[in-house]
């Protein structure tokens, strides 16, 4: 999971960047005031935007993974705890504790 939160993060930050930079070195060089900065930011929004599309549709088509014993065992458990503590309100057991 983090290792796609990395992805998400560079696909977004990195176009966003470039464009800033660029945006502002078009502006710096023409001397066009802020427009060169702003459809920068807009070209790096919109390239950053298709790149998590990316990066979310190479995750989503992959097939989710089996569950292992250990989850399966895990998950056993976390159902007869449930189940005993239903039997134990049930039967009035956790009211005499109080």
């Amino acid at each position: 999971m983090l290792k796609m939160g990395l992805q998400v993060a560079v696909a977004i930050g990195f176009p966003l960047l470039v464009g800033t930079f660029a945006g502002n070195a078009f502006d710096n060089a023409v001397g066009s005031g802020p427009w060169g900065l702003l459809v920068g930011i807009l070209v790096g929004l919109v390239v950053g935007g298709l790149a998590l599309f990316g990066v979310l549709r190479r995750y989503l088509s992959q097939p989710v993974g089996v569950p292992s014993d250990k989850a399966r065992a895990a998950g056993r458990r976390w159902e007869s705890e449930i189940e005993e503590g239903e039997r134990r309100r049930e039967s009035g057991e956790e009211n005499d504790n109080r």
